[in-house]
């Protein structure tokens, strides 16, 4: 049995304290006191309401209740608050629902300011009524400071609308109103900066927080606490003040360029399209030793995700589903000879943008016109909201022609810049291996991303079924350490030319493991006959696994 601690504070206003220390103290302190484990796994939402739900529907609680629904976090476990009300402050019934949720989940609740202890197979009525009337006063005192707040803060933004008046000193921490009443940049900029940066990089907000308190005189947090949390990047990067602009929590339309800006819009926007990328899970998480393969990969039988194993002195990509027993039509391949297959597989797409003098030049401004499309369908979504309230307006009704105008030409120039990512001039699979690092983790982020924005896959069995928009474009496979490929036509209305394979399955239709199994073999027979012409691709760099790559330590 496991304990984990959930901590929550509600406003930017509470980072100056140490409301999450103390917190997860009480924790720390519950747990030697009743003798169990803590998890090193902690649970913190920074300036996330419980009022709205927020905290669960996009937080930290959100994030363990997910864990436990996935069995990541076993059943049994433990969840330590300080007291309730850091677990929601919704409506009653809402808030009953919640920890009715986490009962049914397995789920231990446990508070220690007053001390209580909610558990799913001792069902308690009266320690359940004492809850409830808890959940019940936390709602009320919050609606009745809502209620306050809404006040005092829609004449605050009135002012600023009408005047540019300040709204106060409660502002994001990089902010600073100086004693001329205007809002400074201060030394948490630099901090805010770094974070854009990473998650440019391609760095998720874990590995971006592990990144700042690796350096914790460089980038101390905007509160109290020694370390930086997932939820507070985020929040960083999801902040629109970040660029200047005031949000104003009335309903009034955002004032542009109110704060001086940390970042520039091109790079915000460019975070918003990355962020929404991983919700999807298109984009892998990032680590020391960056998979190069991360969600390209997958069985060429039961099309489960290939890992990464260690078998002896060497690397396997091997079917998730096969290492629990559940794939039979699965084989693992030698991540080695994987890599080399990649290399071939770059070539055949003729992915020369990856070695160019500055290879990260075209995915930035192809990421910048993401990120510009991403932005006009959230505004085409208000607009369209509010032409529904008031189908009259024609002042909603051109907001709404406009914006579809421009997401046609946000779209057009997303396919101009991924038309761009291949074609130029042809290079040699010995070119191509000189001039890409795979031990280089940079690298190795660069050809994944440049995969993934090409919408390719690979699924892997007796070759390496090479797929495009899951539309299979070529076999790849490997025999006598030679590598070789046949491009595959999925197109019926001509006919083949000498080296193409039709599927049987028509134009858009992947083969099956059967056909895909047989085109790989007639692949490896035309290798080991001595080559299929043009479509020969080389041999393999560490022929039998000599050389370095038998070596754990090189990056995957």
């Amino acid at each position: 049995m496991k304990a984990y601690s959930y901590a929550r504070f509600s406003s930017d206003a509470q980072r100056h304290n140490t409301s999450i220390d103390r917190q997860q103290t009480l924790a720390r302190k519950w747990c030697e006191k009743n003798k169990v484990e803590l998890s090193d796994r902690v649970f913190a939402d920074e300036a996330v309401s419980g009022f709205d739900g927020s905290n669960v529907n996009t937080g930290a609680l959100g994030e363990f209740i997910a864990a436990r629904e996935s069995g990541e976090i076993p059943p049994g476990s433990i969840l330590i608050l300080e007291h309730l009300d850091r677990l929601t402050r919704m409506e009653p019934w809402d808030a009953v629902g919640l920890l009715q949720r986490l009962l049914k989940l397995e789920v231990t609740v446990v508070t220690v300011q007053p001390e209580m202890r909610l558990d799913p197979e001792k069902r308690d009525s009266m320690q359940l009524l004492q809850a409830v009337l808890y959940l019940d006063n936390a709602h009320k005192e919050s609606a009745r400071k809502s209620e306050i707040g809404i006040g005092k803060w829609a004449d605050r933004f009135a002012a600023a609308r009408a005047t540019g008046h300040h709204i106060g000193g409660r502002v994001s921490n990089w902010l600073t109103l100086g004693d001329d009443k205007q809002y400074h940049l201060n030394d948490h900029a630099d901090t805010v900066r770094e974070i854009f940066r990473l998650c440019l990089e391609g760095l998720g907000s874990t590995a971006i927080s592990q990144a700042l308190n690796a350096e914790p005189e460089r980038f101390k947090t905007f509160n109290k606490g020694s370390r930086w949390g997932t939820t507070a990047v985020l929040s960083i990067l999801q902040n629109r003040a970040a660029i200047g602009e005031l949000a104003l929590k009335d309903g009034g339309e955002p004032i542009q360029k109110y704060f001086p800006a940390a970042v520039d819009e091109n790079t915000f926007k460019s975070a918003q399209a990355i962020i929404e990328a991983r919700k999807t899970g298109s984009i892998p998480k990032q680590s020391s030793d960056f998979n190069v393969w991360g969600k390209l990969v997958f069985c060429g039988a039961c099309g489960s995700p290939m890992n990464i194993i260690h078998r002896t002195k060497f690397r396997y990509l091997m079917c998730a589903n096969r290492r629990y027993g559940a794939c039979e039509g699965s084989k693992n391949v030698r991540l080695d000879e994987s890599e080399d297959v990649l290399m071939a597989m770059l070539l055949h797409l003729d992915a020369i943008s990856l070695v160019m003098p500055d290879p990260d030049k075209l995915h930035r401004e192809l990421t910048v016109a993401e990120g510009n499309l991403l932005d006009e369908q959230v505004k085409l979504a208000k607009w369209a909201a509010k032409l529904e309230e008031n189908p009259d307006s024609p002042t909603y009704d051109g907001l709404v022609l406009k914006s579809e105008g421009r997401i046609r030409e946000f779209k057009a120039e997303v396919a101009r810049l991924t038309g761009m990512l291949t074609g130029g001039e042809k290079l040699t699979l010995q070119e191509i291996r000189a001039k890409l690092d795979f031990t280089d983790k940079p690298t190795r982020r660069r050809v994944n991303a440049f995969l993934r924005r090409l919408a390719v896959q690979v699924r892997i069995a007796e070759g390496y079924l090479l797929t495009q928009h899951d539309v299979a474009i070529a076999m790849f496979a490997v025999a006598k350490n030679k590598i070789g490929f046949i491009a595959l036509d999925n197109d019926m209305s001509e006919p083949p030319e000498s080296d193409d394979i039709v599927l049987t399955g028509g134009k858009g239709e992947l083969p099956g493991l059967e056909q895909a199994n047989t085109i790989a073999s007639g692949v490896k027979k035309r290798l080991l006959k001595g080559g299929i012409g043009s479509s020969a691709k080389g041999m393999l760099t560490n022929p039998n696994g000599r050389g370095t790559r038998r070596q754990k330590s090189v990056p995957a």
